[in-house]
C-alpha cells in the first residue's frame, strides 16, 4: 500500500503537466493547433502504449489516461481549417 501511495505522488504531477499541455495545444488556432494536437497526441499514445508494459496498476491507469488524451488530441488535430464550407451541401440547394 506504502509503494501505491509513493507511486501516485510521482504520477499525479506528471499528469497534471501533461493535462496543462493538452489544454495548451487545444487553445491554439488554426494549423499551429492542428499540428501541435496531431504531434502531442502521437507523443501521449506512445507513452501510454509504453506504460501498459508495467504491469502495475498506478502505471497502467496513468497509460490508459494518456491513451484517451492522445486519442482526443488527435482528433482535435484532425478539425476542419475553414468552417464555412461544407461538403454535405448540395450546390443546387443555396
Amino acid at each position: 500500500m506504502n509503494k501505491w501511495f509513493v507511486e501516485i505522488l510521482v504520477l499525479l504531477p506528471i499528469l497534471i503537466i501533461c493535462w496543462q499541455f493538452y489544454s495548451f495545444s487545444v487553445s491554439r488556432k488554426r494549423e499551429e493547433k492542428q499540428r501541435r494536437c496531431q504531434v502531442l497526441g502521437i507523443v501521449y499514445m506512445v507513452f501510454g502504449v509504453l506504460a501498459l508494459v508495467f504491469h502495475d496498476i498506478v502505471i497502467v491507469t496513468m497509460g490508459l489516461i494518456l491513451i484517451m488524451m492522445g486519442l482526443r488530441l488527435i482528433a482535435h488535430g484532425l478539425d476542419r481549417m475553414d468552417k464555412r464550407v461544407f461538403i454535405d451541401i448540395y450546390k443546387d440547394d443555396r
